[in-house]
Protein backbone atom coordinates (compact mmCIF):
# COMPACT_ATOMS: atom_id res chain seq x y z
CA UNK A 1 0.00 0.00 0.00
CA UNK A 2 2.82 2.39 0.93
CA UNK A 3 4.55 1.58 -2.36
CA UNK A 4 1.40 2.44 -4.33
CA UNK A 5 1.05 5.76 -2.49
CA UNK A 6 4.70 6.69 -3.31
CA UNK A 7 4.09 5.91 -6.98
CA UNK A 8 0.97 8.08 -7.01
CA UNK A 9 2.86 10.95 -5.36
CA UNK A 10 5.59 10.79 -8.01
CA UNK A 11 3.00 10.66 -10.78
CA UNK A 12 1.35 13.78 -9.39
CA UNK A 13 4.73 15.58 -9.17
CA UNK A 14 5.63 14.64 -12.75
CA UNK A 15 2.22 15.75 -14.00
CA UNK A 16 2.64 19.05 -12.16
CA UNK A 17 6.00 19.71 -13.80
CA UNK A 18 4.62 18.86 -17.23
CA UNK A 19 1.74 21.30 -16.76
CA UNK A 20 4.06 23.95 -15.30
CA UNK A 21 6.53 23.64 -18.16
CA UNK A 22 3.72 23.86 -20.70
CA UNK A 23 2.51 27.01 -18.99
CA UNK A 24 6.03 28.51 -18.99
CA UNK A 25 6.57 27.65 -22.67
CA UNK A 26 3.22 29.19 -23.57
CA UNK A 27 4.10 32.31 -21.59
CA UNK A 28 7.52 32.55 -23.28
CA UNK A 29 5.87 32.56 -26.69
CA UNK A 30 4.08 35.75 -25.71
CA UNK A 31 7.24 37.54 -24.51
CA UNK A 32 8.64 39.82 -27.20
CA UNK A 33 12.25 41.03 -27.38
CA UNK A 34 12.21 44.78 -26.75
CA UNK A 35 15.64 45.72 -25.40
CA UNK A 36 19.34 45.13 -26.14
CA UNK A 37 21.93 45.03 -23.38
CA UNK A 38 25.57 45.12 -24.51
CA UNK A 39 28.75 44.36 -22.56
CA UNK A 40 32.14 44.84 -24.24
CA UNK A 41 35.23 43.61 -22.42
CA UNK A 42 38.39 45.77 -22.36
CA UNK A 43 36.43 48.73 -23.74
CA UNK A 44 38.68 51.07 -21.74
CA UNK A 45 41.75 49.72 -23.63
CA UNK A 46 40.46 48.98 -27.12
CA UNK A 47 37.69 50.83 -28.91
CA UNK A 48 37.29 48.89 -32.15
CA UNK A 49 33.71 47.91 -31.30
CA UNK A 50 31.23 50.31 -29.68
CA UNK A 51 27.90 49.62 -28.04
CA UNK A 52 26.23 51.63 -30.81
CA UNK A 53 27.78 49.29 -33.42
CA UNK A 54 26.18 46.26 -31.78
CA UNK A 55 22.78 47.96 -31.46
CA UNK A 56 22.93 49.02 -35.11
CA UNK A 57 23.71 45.40 -35.99
CA UNK A 58 20.53 44.22 -34.28
CA UNK A 59 18.44 46.92 -35.92
CA UNK A 60 19.33 45.84 -39.45
CA UNK A 61 16.26 45.11 -41.55
CA UNK A 62 17.07 41.42 -42.01
CA UNK A 63 17.66 40.70 -38.32
CA UNK A 64 14.01 40.58 -37.16
CA UNK A 65 15.03 40.41 -33.51
CA UNK A 66 13.39 43.43 -31.87
CA UNK A 67 9.66 42.72 -31.57
CA UNK A 68 10.06 38.97 -32.13
CA UNK A 69 9.16 36.32 -29.50
CA UNK A 70 12.24 35.44 -27.44
CA UNK A 71 11.65 31.74 -28.20
CA UNK A 72 12.10 32.38 -31.95
CA UNK A 73 15.53 34.05 -31.66
CA UNK A 74 18.43 31.90 -32.85
CA UNK A 75 21.20 33.06 -30.49
CA UNK A 76 23.82 30.72 -32.01
CA UNK A 77 23.32 32.21 -35.45
CA UNK A 78 23.60 35.72 -34.01
CA UNK A 79 26.87 34.78 -32.30
CA UNK A 80 28.29 33.49 -35.58
CA UNK A 81 27.29 36.64 -37.43
CA UNK A 82 28.88 38.85 -34.76
CA UNK A 83 32.11 36.85 -35.00
CA UNK A 84 32.38 37.85 -38.66
CA UNK A 85 33.42 41.31 -37.51
CA UNK A 86 37.22 41.41 -37.72
CA UNK A 87 37.58 43.04 -34.29
CA UNK A 88 35.35 40.50 -32.50
CA UNK A 89 37.20 37.60 -30.88
CA UNK A 90 34.18 36.01 -29.24
CA UNK A 91 30.47 36.77 -28.89
CA UNK A 92 27.87 35.42 -26.49
CA UNK A 93 24.16 36.09 -26.98
CA UNK A 94 21.25 35.05 -24.78
CA UNK A 95 17.69 36.21 -24.10
CA UNK A 96 15.92 36.75 -20.78
CA UNK A 97 12.36 36.16 -19.65
CA UNK A 98 12.04 39.91 -19.35
CA UNK A 99 12.41 40.36 -23.11
CA UNK A 100 16.04 41.50 -23.12
CA UNK A 101 18.64 40.25 -25.56
CA UNK A 102 22.03 40.29 -23.83
CA UNK A 103 25.26 40.47 -25.82
CA UNK A 104 28.78 40.01 -24.47
CA UNK A 105 31.62 40.91 -26.83
CA UNK A 106 35.31 40.07 -26.42
CA UNK A 107 37.43 42.32 -28.62
CA UNK A 108 40.61 41.22 -30.33
CA UNK A 109 43.77 42.59 -28.75
CA UNK A 110 46.34 43.76 -31.33
CA UNK A 111 50.01 43.41 -30.39
CA UNK A 112 51.70 44.70 -33.53
CA UNK A 113 50.91 46.99 -36.45
CA UNK A 114 52.49 45.97 -39.74
CA UNK A 115 53.36 48.37 -42.56
CA UNK A 116 54.59 46.21 -45.43
CA UNK A 117 56.87 47.04 -48.34
CA UNK A 118 53.92 48.14 -50.49
CA UNK A 119 52.64 50.49 -47.79
CA UNK A 120 49.69 48.30 -46.78
CA UNK A 121 48.97 48.41 -43.06
CA UNK A 122 47.09 46.14 -40.65
CA UNK A 123 47.23 44.73 -37.12
CA UNK A 124 48.13 41.28 -35.86
CA UNK A 125 46.45 40.28 -32.61
CA UNK A 126 47.73 38.08 -29.78
CA UNK A 127 46.30 34.97 -31.48
CA UNK A 128 48.03 35.63 -34.80
CA UNK A 129 44.84 36.92 -36.44
CA UNK A 130 45.00 39.68 -39.05
CA UNK A 131 42.92 42.77 -38.26
CA UNK A 132 42.32 45.63 -40.71
CA UNK A 133 42.82 49.17 -39.44
CA UNK A 134 39.80 50.96 -38.05
CA UNK A 135 38.63 54.51 -38.76
CA UNK A 136 37.11 54.58 -35.28
CA UNK A 137 40.11 53.64 -33.16
CA UNK A 138 43.89 53.49 -33.42
CA UNK A 139 45.76 51.10 -31.15
CA UNK A 140 49.14 52.30 -29.86
CA UNK A 141 51.13 49.10 -30.30
CA UNK A 142 54.52 47.97 -31.57
CA UNK A 143 55.11 48.93 -35.22
CA UNK A 144 56.86 46.68 -37.76
CA UNK A 145 57.96 48.05 -41.14
CA UNK A 146 60.70 47.81 -43.75
CA UNK A 147 61.22 44.96 -46.24
CA UNK A 148 58.10 43.05 -45.28
CA UNK A 149 56.51 40.85 -47.94
CA UNK A 150 53.74 38.44 -46.95
CA UNK A 151 53.49 34.86 -48.21
CA UNK A 152 49.71 35.10 -48.26
CA UNK A 153 46.96 37.42 -49.50
CA UNK A 154 46.15 39.91 -46.75
CA UNK A 155 42.50 40.42 -47.71
CA UNK A 156 41.80 36.70 -47.92
CA UNK A 157 43.50 35.55 -44.73
CA UNK A 158 42.26 35.77 -41.17
CA UNK A 159 45.16 33.92 -39.57
CA UNK A 160 48.89 34.13 -40.24
CA UNK A 161 49.76 30.77 -41.86
CA UNK A 162 52.70 29.56 -39.80
CA UNK A 163 52.39 25.79 -39.97
CA UNK A 164 55.51 23.95 -41.23
CA UNK A 165 54.01 22.89 -44.58
CA UNK A 166 52.99 26.43 -45.54
CA UNK A 167 56.34 27.86 -44.48
CA UNK A 168 58.23 25.15 -46.39
CA UNK A 169 56.23 25.93 -49.52
CA UNK A 170 56.63 29.72 -49.29
CA UNK A 171 60.15 29.89 -47.84
CA UNK A 172 59.08 33.17 -46.19
CA UNK A 173 59.14 33.26 -42.39
CA UNK A 174 59.07 37.04 -41.92
CA UNK A 175 55.46 37.30 -40.75
CA UNK A 176 55.80 34.40 -38.35
CA UNK A 177 59.04 35.89 -37.00
CA UNK A 178 57.36 39.27 -36.50
CA UNK A 179 54.45 37.63 -34.72
CA UNK A 180 56.85 35.71 -32.45
CA UNK A 181 58.80 38.87 -31.60
CA UNK A 182 55.63 40.93 -31.15
CA UNK A 183 54.12 38.40 -28.78
CA UNK A 184 57.34 38.21 -26.75
CA UNK A 185 57.78 41.98 -26.49
CA UNK A 186 54.11 42.57 -25.70
CA UNK A 187 54.21 39.91 -22.99
CA UNK A 188 57.15 41.47 -21.14
CA UNK A 189 56.42 44.73 -19.31
CA UNK A 190 60.02 45.97 -19.60
CA UNK A 191 60.35 45.38 -23.35
CA UNK A 192 56.80 46.52 -24.04
CA UNK A 193 57.69 49.89 -22.52
CA UNK A 194 61.12 50.05 -24.18
CA UNK A 195 60.75 48.79 -27.78
CA UNK A 196 58.51 50.79 -30.10
CA UNK A 197 59.47 49.54 -33.57
CA UNK A 198 60.83 46.53 -35.47
CA UNK A 199 62.49 47.29 -38.79
CA UNK A 200 63.26 44.57 -41.36
CA UNK A 201 66.45 45.69 -43.13
CA UNK A 202 67.80 44.84 -46.62
CA UNK A 203 69.41 41.65 -45.27
CA UNK A 204 66.10 40.60 -43.69
CA UNK A 205 67.52 41.06 -40.23
CA UNK A 206 65.42 42.52 -37.43
CA UNK A 207 66.42 45.91 -36.04
CA UNK A 208 64.75 47.23 -32.90
CA UNK A 209 64.12 50.90 -32.23
CA UNK A 210 63.90 51.74 -28.50
CA UNK A 211 61.93 54.53 -26.85
CA UNK A 212 64.85 55.42 -24.55
CA UNK A 213 68.37 55.78 -25.97
CA UNK A 214 69.66 57.02 -29.33
CA UNK A 215 70.79 53.61 -30.59
CA UNK A 216 69.55 50.92 -32.96
CA UNK A 217 69.57 47.28 -31.85
CA UNK A 218 70.45 44.68 -34.50
CA UNK A 219 68.86 41.43 -33.38
CA UNK A 220 69.86 39.54 -36.52
CA UNK A 221 67.50 36.58 -36.87
CA UNK A 222 65.15 35.42 -34.14
CA UNK A 223 67.24 32.38 -33.30
CA UNK A 224 67.83 32.36 -29.51
CA UNK A 225 65.90 35.64 -29.31
CA UNK A 226 65.09 35.15 -25.63
CA UNK A 227 68.81 34.83 -24.82
CA UNK A 228 69.56 37.92 -26.91
CA UNK A 229 66.97 39.96 -25.04
CA UNK A 230 68.30 38.67 -21.72
CA UNK A 231 71.85 39.72 -22.69
CA UNK A 232 70.59 43.11 -23.84
CA UNK A 233 68.77 43.71 -20.57
CA UNK A 234 71.91 42.83 -18.62
CA UNK A 235 73.88 45.27 -20.78
CA UNK A 236 71.29 47.98 -20.17
CA UNK A 237 71.52 47.51 -16.41
CA UNK A 238 75.28 47.01 -16.10
CA UNK A 239 76.49 49.13 -19.01
CA UNK A 240 74.23 51.91 -20.27
CA UNK A 241 73.10 52.89 -16.79
CA UNK A 242 76.74 53.77 -16.08
CA UNK A 243 78.07 55.22 -19.36
CA UNK A 244 74.85 56.87 -20.56
CA UNK A 245 72.05 55.86 -22.92
CA UNK A 246 73.27 57.98 -25.83
CA UNK A 247 76.89 56.79 -25.93
CA UNK A 248 76.39 54.15 -28.63
CA UNK A 249 74.94 54.31 -32.14
CA UNK A 250 74.41 50.60 -32.66
CA UNK A 251 74.12 47.54 -30.43
CA UNK A 252 74.65 44.27 -32.26
CA UNK A 253 73.21 41.04 -30.81
CA UNK A 254 73.34 38.87 -33.93
CA UNK A 255 76.37 36.87 -32.82
CA UNK A 256 75.98 34.18 -30.19
CA UNK A 257 76.33 35.41 -26.60
CA UNK A 258 77.91 38.70 -27.72
CA UNK A 259 76.85 42.32 -27.31
CA UNK A 260 78.90 44.43 -29.74
CA UNK A 261 78.54 48.21 -29.50
CA UNK A 262 79.47 50.94 -31.97
CA UNK A 263 80.18 54.38 -30.54
CA UNK A 264 78.65 57.38 -32.19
Amino acid sequence: MKKVINILIWLVIIAYFIVAMSFVNEKQKNILCHNIKVSITDSSINGFIKETDIKEFFHQSDMKVIGSPVTSINTKELEQRLKEYSAVKNAEVFVTMGGDICVKIDQRNPIIRVINKRGNSYYIDEDGTIMPLSNKFSSHVLVANGHIVEHFEINKSRKIPCNPDELKQSGNTIMCDLYTLGKFINGDEFWKAQIEQIYVNDNYEYELVPRVGAHIINLGGINDYETKFRNLKAFYVQGLNKVGWNKYEKINLKYENQVICTKR
